[in-house]
């Protein structure tokens, strides 16, 4: 029995490094062909629509494609548009930041009795190094565009064979598996093809309602590179935890820096703190619900060890992929351990609060 346990661990052991090693050294092929798979998860209920109104599978799955490539395009236009005009504002930027620096070491020097030359040698150093780091972060950016959108067409066209062959894919799965768990499989692909759906569709909904939000509350501060700022925070939100959080501060320290009063980055910080409870207790349960059945801790694992293997994609992209782990668990007796610790227990879920109040209301008056 022992002995017998020992061979299963060991062979967990050598599966979850040989996965490991496997994602990491594959990352170049991996992360087009996993965004092509999500985002045919995402189009397929588009797709299947079209072919309801008698439209042929190569025109529907080609109409889904266009329409992640004309929305995407759109985004990153303004995305790309924005950093250009950034970096080219970029020796402005760098002079008034040096400016408000001075200012600090003025404060500094008045509340700690240290002189300005001690303050200038160390600050100058700091100040030269985060800006000229945050110059070349853009700079490679921009230089890197042309890999960015060979990337993105690659993805495309991974988006329009995936759900041009979705039905054969099926077929192709079902055909290793045996008679009797047919409806096992069956029930499997389609709570994963579910919940990849529901947690996309869902985080773009949030996104939007989020840039909205944010746009408003730059507009009537006149925060300055506000598109930019719109778009960069609405996306961001897409990696759990870490990016709301990225896109809350990035604004209040735009203010700071480009000379907002004392009074005003109060104010603009409350407001974004408030947008910030309502993305984090009100919008991503009521929207996105539960589909993502994962306990927090297991969410951050995933997301540093996304970030680990596959960098930025990879935090956006293990959320789900942990997901879609824990419902193979959940309908493979051996596996049901693995899904219960990565899951959330219905023990210990937290009492109906107001985003589920909410969610129910909606639910009963539609």
């Amino acid at each position: 029995m022992e002995h017998r346990d020992l061979k299963v661990t060991n062979s967990i052991l050598i599966f979850s490094f040989a996965a490991f090693a496997g994602l990491y050294y594959g990352a170049s092929f991996l992360i087009p062909l996993t965004f092509g798979a999500f985002l045919a998860a995402l189009m397929a209920p588009f797709s299947d629509l079209l072919e309801k109104a008698k439209m042929g599978r190569t025109f529907s799955s080609l109409l889904s494609t266009i329409v992640v490539l004309v929305v995407s395009a759109g985004i990153f236009y303004l995305m790309f548009w924005q950093i250009g005009l950034f970096a080219n504002d970029m020796p402005r930027i760098r002079e008034e930041a040096m400016q408000f620096f001075r200012s600090i070491q003025q404060q500094l020097s008045s509340s700690t009795g240290i002189s300005p030359d001690e303050q200038e040698e160390l600050l100058r150093e700091r100040s030269e190094t985060i800006i000229s780091s945050v110059q070349n972060q853009v700079t490679n950016l921009l230089g890197n565009i042309m890999n960015v959108v060979l990337k993105f067409m690659l993805v495309l066209i991974y988006l329009f064979l995936f759900l041009l062959y979705r039905s054969r894919f099926f077929k192709f799965i079902m055909r290793y598996v045996p008679r009797e768990k047919d409806e096992r499989a069956t029930t499997i692909i389609e709570k994963t093809s579910k919940v990849v759906h529901y947690y996309l569709w869902g985080r773009i909904k949030v996104m939007a309602i989020l840039a909205a939000m944010y746009l408003t509350a730059f507009l009537i501060f006149d925060i300055r590179y506000t598109i930019l700022l719109t778009v960069f925070g609405a996306l961001v939100t897409i990696i759990p935890y870490i990016g709301p959080l990225i896109s809350g501060v990035l604004p209040v320290c735009f203010l700071i820096v480009f000379g907002g009063t004392f009074t005003e980055i109060i104010i603009f910080g409350s407001v974004i703190f408030v947008i910030q409870l309502i993305e984090s207790y009100i919008l991503e349960p009521v929207i996105i619900g539960s589909e993502v059945k994962l306990n927090p801790l297991v969410i951050i694992i995933a997301i540093i060890i996304g970030g680990m293997v596959w960098g930025i994609a990879g935090m956006i992209l293990f959320v789900p992929l942990f997901a879609i782990v824990k419902i193979i668990s959940d309908h493979t007796p051996n596996l049901k351990p693995v899904g219960y610790l990565i899951g959330e227990a219905e023990d210990e879920k937290p009492k109906k609060g107001f985003a589920t109040t909410i969610k129910d209301f909606f639910k009963g008056s539609s």
